[in-house]
């Protein structure tokens, strides 16, 4: 008799245990449909096309994996504080992941921090900081991108060239890097840049300190923008003060005014990321590693000198007016 009840009392356990599983397996199977919540906060959430363009592209990633996305920034570059409170503002809200562009080189690091303290999945894009982190980054190589501009423009230089550059937030990392591949394009041409001013992401600020150059420096006649607000302001500057057949230009970025610049010869060259893919990519990697698949440390978005003469080629009409189509991979992500 003792055994029996033993018997029965060794089935009980084991039926217990194996509803307990089943309970857990089930809850396990229906947490596993949930979709990720993932929030895409970036620098600014504006009507330029580089910012749009990253968004879309989060958007269209976000719709083909199935994920819940929320997209959070300021209205301009330069607002890093509100950046700041954005990211506390995102862990509260405790997705799955984070895909943050940072605004600040030192200034956003400890709210990273917090991120990945929260044990929220951190992806970065656009810009790196002062410190790594995050499980990928994903980034035009603006060393790289600013390096075919010098490079370009150094045909336009000759001893009497004088330099201006207009940069967009002093200490990003974007504004940074493609100054310093500029400068490595230009080479022994570099010596002639006399002054390097920041706008901090505003047309109209870029505009101002562009006359306020020309003012200082009458005989400038060669000027960089560092991206589309830095670029489109110094361009209507130099269009406005009737000298941009004496003073050639670079710009970065392809909005439909910097495209409608370079048709009309105020630009030599323009050199444009590729912001649909920046976002498609940033959300499908941190899709994946909020799934604890391996992800790449850096993907590089591309870069692409664009000028009056190559413009009009199928490939580079299609990075300027670019038709959203999938660009993601197909791998089970």
């Amino acid at each position: 008799m003792g055994n029996y009840k033993q018997g029965i009392l060794t089935a009980g356990l084991l039926f217990l245990a194996a509803a307990l599983f089943g309970i857990w397996f089930w809850q396990g199977r229906e947490r596993s449909f949930e979709p990720l919540r993932i929030v895409l906060i970036q620098k600014a959430v504006d009507d330029t096309d580089f910012w749009t363009s990253v968004y879309e592209g989060g958007r269209m990633a976000a719709r083909e994996l199935g994920v819940e996305l929320t997209i959070m920034g300021p209205e301009q570059e330069s607002e890093t504080e509100l950046q700041n409170q954005m990211i506390l503002e995102a862990i509260e809200q405790k997705p799955d992941a984070i895909a943050l562009t940072p605004s600040g080189y030192q200034e956003t690091i400890p709210y990273a921090e917090q991120i990945e303290e929260a044990g929220i999945t951190l992806v970065l894009m656009d810009s790196t900081m002062e410190k790594e982190m995050g499980e990928s980054l994903i980034a035009t190589d603006n060393f790289e991108a600013g390096s075919k501009m010098g490079a370009y423009m150094k045909q336009f230089v000759d001893e009497e060239t004088i330099i201006g550059v207009v940069g967009h937030v002093r200490g990003s990392s974007t504004a940074t890097e493609r100054e310093r591949g500029f400068r490595e394009g230009l080479g022994e041409a570099q010596k002639q840049i006399v002054k390097v001013v920041f706008c901090d992401s505003s047309e109209d600020k870029a505009y101002d300190l562009t006359c306020d150059l020309l003012k200082d420096y009458p005989k400038m006649n060669l000027i960089v923008g560092l991206n589309e607000y830095s670029a489109v302001g110094a361009a209507r500057a130099v269009k406005d003060l009737g000298i941009s057949e004496n003073c050639h230009m670079a710009g970065f970025d392809s909005s439909i005014e910097e495209i409608q610049l370079l048709e009309e010869g105020i630009f030599d060259a323009i050199v444009i990321q590729k912001p649909f893919n920046m976002g498609y990519l940033g959300i499908e990697t941190a899709v994946r590693a909020a799934r604890g698949r391996d992800v790449e440390t850096y993907v590089d978005s591309g870069s692409e000198l664009i000028t009056k003469e190559n413009m009009y080629s199928e490939e580079n009409q299609k990075l300027l007016f670019p038709f959203f189509g999938k660009i993601g991979r197909d791998d089970g992500v």
